[in-house]
């Protein structure tokens, strides 16, 4: 079994906005781009982590095992 990859999705968006500086000049303005920023992120992540997980069910599969023995086997030089 290969080893997945999982993002905590608050944790990650959070980490995102603390570098982000917004160029605008009003409170709500900064507030707004650093929501829709961490939003975003939050959503990205949770994307990520629902492909992986499909990735790693494939990855239980005994013919894509097969298949990936057949790549590994391949010498392409």
């Amino acid at each position: 079994m290969r080893n997945k990859v999982n993002i905590h999705p608050a944790t990650f968006a959070g980490q995102v906005i603390t570098g982000y500086v917004s160029d605008k000049a009003h409170a709500e303005a900064i507030a707004k781009d650093h929501l829709a920023l961490y939003l975003n992120a939050y959503f990205l992540a949770e994307t990520f982590n629902a492909m992986e997980d499909q990735l790693a069910e494939k990855a239980e599969k005994q013919d894509f095992k097969a298949l990936m023995a057949k790549v590994l086997e391949t010498k392409l030089f």
